[in-house]
């Protein structure tokens, strides 16, 4: 049987998201690298910093060039990235990586999607967006499911010594990373229009695009604020774990859980409409994980704390359901660029966050917990989607 193009995207974003580094992330700075909080979230602020420079030239990239080729390179220089995790102990040799993963990082974000969006309008199934791009997160949440328990059981099975067996995790996601690098190399670049501007005029066009349109900026906004503070949660689900007394070895099946968790709600994203309504759906998809953050920071419970990590994880179903009703707002020429720029807005936030929040770390995770819930409280209230933008859409 032959595979189209959104079928050929589900395959590569499941080889993508195996991340089977996820559950061991944390334990491989602070006990194969030796570091504190403070620098990792300083390496991660640096990654961010260049996603945020690179971010608008890449999605020109896409425009101009193809969203295929853009989506391959990025997976492939994402591949390079973690294998430099696998074959190094020196801290600061990652910061090269780092780069070479932002470059992949900007080369993917907005281009993917555009890539199904525009395969969707030649397969006349424009209006289905929703559900096609919910699958495509669900494929990607899928990879997850898998390679987090595989992953955190490799590095704790002994093959080789602890912990010594922590790189393994990344160079085994670097491979499955090639492996995408290939299924979208095999698909075919839909039909549209190519811009004709230069690639300066082009990366401005695009944030002038953002900017005066009022209820895509509206979209955009909450999207990246509130996606930007729920991140953390992906960092810190681990030591939360251990926090509440649970052992190393089952960080895999937690990452597993709550990736399980978002797979049934992106699956039921239009039963949650039906039942709740969409403002709602949206709405409440922020303020909970916002009260959870500073309800983790009170109580080490377990079973909390796993409510916390699940729900606080879940509530990123918003994604894709905003990227659906953005891009019913942005012209195909420009879909990648624009895409892009929200990217960017929300890798400027993390950007701004990581050495803050590395530093409450250090000296207490109640204090982070506290500061993000916080934050995602006044982003929910600041920024809280109106009725009448949803039914525009």
């Amino acid at each position: 049987m032959k595979l189209d193009n959104i079928h050929k995207s589900y395959i590569a974003r499941f080889l993508r998201d195996l991340s089977f580094f996820g559950a061991v992330t944390i334990p491989y700075f602070l006990d194969w690298l030796h570091v504190d909080y403070t620098k990792i979230f300083l390496l991660q602020a640096w990654f961010s910093l260049w996603v945020v420079l690179l971010e608008i030239p890449t999605g020109v990239i896409a425009d101009r060039y193809g969203r295929k080729i853009s989506v391959a390179l990025g997976t492939l220089f994402f591949a390079i990235d973690l294998l430099m995790f696998g074959i190094t102990k020196n801290y600061y040799f990652l910061y090269f990586a780092e780069f070479i993963g932002a470059l992949g990082s900007t080369l993917i974000s907005g281009a993917d999607k555009a890539l199904i969006y525009d395969s969707l309008i030649e397969m006349r199934k424009k209006g289905e967006g929703k559900t096609y791009l919910s699958r495509y997160e669900a494929a990607g949440t899928i990879g997850i499911l898998v390679s987090l328990p595989l992953g955190s059981f490799i590095v704790g099975a002994n093959l080789i010594e602890y912990p010594a067996s922590l790189p393994l995790a990344f160079m085994l996601s670097s491979i499955s990373l090639a492996l995408a690098f290939f299924v979208y190399m095999s698909i075919k670049e839909p039909k549209r229009r190519v811009p004709e501007e230069n690639f300066v005029k082009s990366g401005i066009n695009g944030l002038k695009y953002l900017n005066k349109h009022r209820i895509l900026r509206a979209f955009a906004i909450n999207s990246a604020l509130i996606s930007a503070t729920t991140f953390f949660m992906f960092w810190f689900y681990q030591p939360l774990s251990a926090s509440a007394g649970i052992n190393i070895t089952y960080y895999g099946l937690i990452g597993a859980g709550f990736s399980l968790f978002q797979i049934i709600l992106l699956f039921n994203s239009k039963r949650l409409e039906a039942v709740f309504g969409m403002r709602n759906v949206l709405f409440y998809s922020a303020l909970i994980p916002s009260l959870l953050f500073m309800g983790l920071a009170i109580t080490k419970n377990v079973y909390f704390v796993l409510l916390g990590i699940f729900l606080i994880a879940g509530s990123r179903l918003r994604t894709p359901i905003l990227s659906d009703f953005m891009n019913l707002h942005i012209e195909s020429k420009n879909r990648a660029t624009v895409l892009s720029s929200i990217s960017l807005m929300e890798r400027m936030v993390i950007a701004l966050l990581y050495p803050i929040v590395g530093y409450l770390t250090d000296i207490s995770l109640n204090y982070s917990l506290i500061f993000l819930g916080a934050l995602a409280l006044i982003f929910t209230f600041a920024t809280k989607i109106e009725e009448s933008y949803l039914d525009s859409s």
